[in-house]
């Protein structure tokens, strides 16, 4: 059966209560991203507001940390928490990485796959054994200064990795523990690619696939106005078209031109968010969000969740004003909690 995650953020004054309320609806876990604020932070937050369900990143931003240090903070928080913590690791993109965050951004995927090798070098000395790392990009050659198998008997922190291309998707099968699917994605991007080369990478590693989490996030808008559900997805559909990390999803549905589009306008226009969703045709929303009305979303939603672990449910956000992202999430916790199961 597929477990359900809902993504929840905003003031640290409200945080707390969000994840209670994720918890209350009986939702299996809350996910925290890292845009305005630091994910370790609010997923430490919302892990102490809560008592039953998971709290994961998604995404915390690996390259402008060291894997050590972030080793550190997974460990410790799994610790916390009573193992409830998931530590979700993405790459973002090069002009972020690099005019933000002053990172190196080379390499991505096999950058993510030594980085997550290095953290497990840093789980296993905690754990008592004799190893070390020692790749192109990252090293841990030497345990911390209390030395080695402080708690022999403590499971790992679970690492999944965002993915969108094909090698980021394999590095994530190879290295970690599951996979965070982008949210902007569609069905037969989702099942004709991504499930596949997930099946093929977990083979080569000689991985089991039930061993593998596969967690997929959806751009889910809902509201009793339909219109304004879709007119918040084409927006942020819009959005996802400027940037070239998501070409391989349009390209599935041989939507190349209508990115193109949508980069010409998002630069003709200034930015006018009318001309942008004005520039995403009816159809589209369908091919890559789920929006309407509750009754017209809880469908689409089990489309995509009778082929992954886990379904990570949360809006959009590109220029959606402060009050309908509540609504959105409160709209989440209504339809698809265990009351509305009931």
């Amino acid at each position: 059966m597929t477990s359900l995650g809902v993504a929840v953020g905003g003031p640290y004054a409200v945080l707390p209560e969000l994840a209670r309320q994720v918890e209350a609806h009986g939702f299996d876990a809350a996910w925290v991203s890292e845009t305005g604020q630091e994910s370790i932070v609010q997923a430490t937050v919302c892990l102490g507001a809560t008592s039953r369900i998971d709290v994961g990143t998604n995404i915390t931003l690996a390259f402008p940390r060291s894997p050590t240090v972030t080793a550190m903070q997974a460990w410790d928080l799994n610790e916390l928490s009573g193992e409830r913590f998931v530590l979700g690791l993405g790459s973002q993109v090069r002009r972020i990485v690099e005019e933000r965050f002053s990172a190196a951004f080379d390499r991505p995927a096999h950058r993510m796959g030594e980085y997550v090798r290095a953290m497990r070098a840093v789980w296993a000395m905690e754990r008592g054994e004799d190893v070390t790392f020692d790749g192109e990009l990252y090293r841990v050659l030497r345990p911390g200064l209390a030395g080695r198998g402080r708690a022999a008997d403590r499971p790992e922190p679970r690492c999944y990795v965002a993915a969108v291309g094909p090698l980021m998707v394999a590095a994530a099968a190879t290295h970690a523990d599951g996979i965070l699917g982008h949210p902007f994605t569609s069905l037969k991007y989702l099942t004709g690619e991504v499930l596949p080369r997930i099946e093929g990478a977990l083979a080569g590693a000689g991985r089991d696939r039930s061993s593998f989490t596969v967690a997929q996030g959806l751009i889910l808008c809902i509201a009793d106005d339909r219109d304004v559900a879709v007119r918040e997805a084409k927006a942020q559909i819009a959005f996802y078209g400027t940037t070239p990390n998501y070409r391989p999803v349009f390209a599935s549905h041989g939507d190349e031109a209508l990115m193109e589009e949508l980069r010409r306008v998002f630069v003709a226009s200034g930015r006018d968010l009318d001309a942008m969703v004005a520039a995403v045709p009816d159809e589209v929303v369908e091919r890559y969000a789920v929006a309407g009305t509750p009754d017209e979303v809880r469908d689409r939603v089990a489309e995509f969740g009778a082929h992954v672990d886990h379904l990570i449910l949360g809006g959009a956000w590109y220029r959606v004003p402060p009050q309908r992202m509540a609504e959105n999430l409160w709209a989440i916790l209504e339809t698809f909690g265990t009351a509305a199961a009931a």
